[in-house]
């Protein structure tokens, strides 16, 4: 009986290229994805750590690593990827110490200047923002321009009390991840707009809820050890830039006045890069190697039988 290789391997490519199709449909739902150096929340490139015990819990504490953003049938889903996050004051939501804001750049028209000058940044001003996304361990605002001065410190406000907190948001925190989800309705579309994302130490009772810097070691601001300019020095630790932009170049420059930061553009969709693609192409070779190994095995065995066969027939 003989063996016919090629059904064997044209199930095998089709196997193969049906998980592909399904993996391109999943990732389909990613409008933006961004993938950012691990090691490196320390601001400008020299900031420390404050030195109080609940800042001793490690290393990346500050450190954002990733950065994904998947679009559902009436919701985004915010994925925030960190070194590590810890919980150490009993949050809302489960992890204490850092502070995510994000500029959105999704309409005509908007504001320039920062919602407060907590973050010590200057936006590009060509990407005027129309929303900010601010989240913390107890809390997530999402505000307009329009309403600056409407702030809260409080630890038990919710969005029952005032309408740019978030009521009951879906947020959960597992593995040094934290995902959000909010309605489209609520944030208007980001497909094709511009996010400043930033991510300082949170400070209930800081200036726009960030932690200070100070030009030495201290029990609860960051440190820029000899520091001379300390009035412009940014109080954003981590920050996710486009490809092109360096995080030390952008928030080191504050010599005259606050560093210019770079949004990143929800446009760019390098699957391949981007989304790990390239994994599938790793796996593709892989199998045709496999694949070319496992024909030649099945043509040389196949080959004996029909020799033996034609030998009996012979007798």
């Amino acid at each position: 009986m003989k063996v016919d290789h090629k059904y064997i391997v044209g199930i095998s490519i089709l196997i193969f290229l049906t998980s592909f199709n399904m993996a391109i449909q999943a990732e389909d739902d990613v409008l933006f994805s961004r993938i950012d150096p691990a090691g490196d929340d320390y601001g400008p490139g020299n900031y420390k750590y404050p030195q109080h015990q609940v800042f001793q819990k490690g290393e990346g504490l500050f450190d954002i690593t990733g950065f994904k953003i998947i679009e559902l049938e009436e919701t985004y889903e915010f994925q925030f990827e960190f070194t590590k996050l810890v919980e150490v004051w009993n949050s809302r939501y489960g992890f204490s110490l850092p502070l995510i804001e994000i500029y959105i750049d999704n309409e005509k028209n908007g504001s320039t200047e920062l919602f407060e000058n907590g973050a010590r940044v200057r936006l590009n001003s060509e990407y005027p923002w129309n929303k900010l996304l601010k989240i913390n361990g107890w809390w997530i605002s999402l505000y307009t321009p329009d309403d600056r001065g409407k702030n809260v410190v409080d630890f038990s406000v919710t969005g029952d009390d005032v309408p740019w907190v978030l009521k009951n948001p879906k947020i959960s925190v597992e593995k040094n991840q934290i995902k959000l989800q909010i309605k489209k309705e609520k944030i208007g579309s980001l497909k094709n707009s511009y996010l400043f994302i930033l991510v300082g130490g949170f400070d209930p009772f800081g200036y726009g809820h960030y932690r200070g810097v100070r030009d030495e070691t201290n029990r609860w601001f960051f440190a820029a050890e000899g520091e001379e300019n300390i009035e412009n020095a940014p109080r954003v630790i981590d920050l996710i830039v486009p490809p092109e932009y360096n995080q030390v170049d952008i928030l080191s420059d504050y010599e005259e006045n606050y560093p210019q930061i770079e949004p990143v553009y929800t446009g760019e969709k390098n699957k391949f890069i981007a989304n790990g693609y390239y994994i599938y192409l790793i796996l593709l070779i892989l199998l045709s190697a496999i694949i070319y190994v496992f024909e030649k095995i099945i043509i040389r065995r196949s080959g004996v039988k029909e020799d033996a066969e034609e030998e009996q027939e012979s007798d």
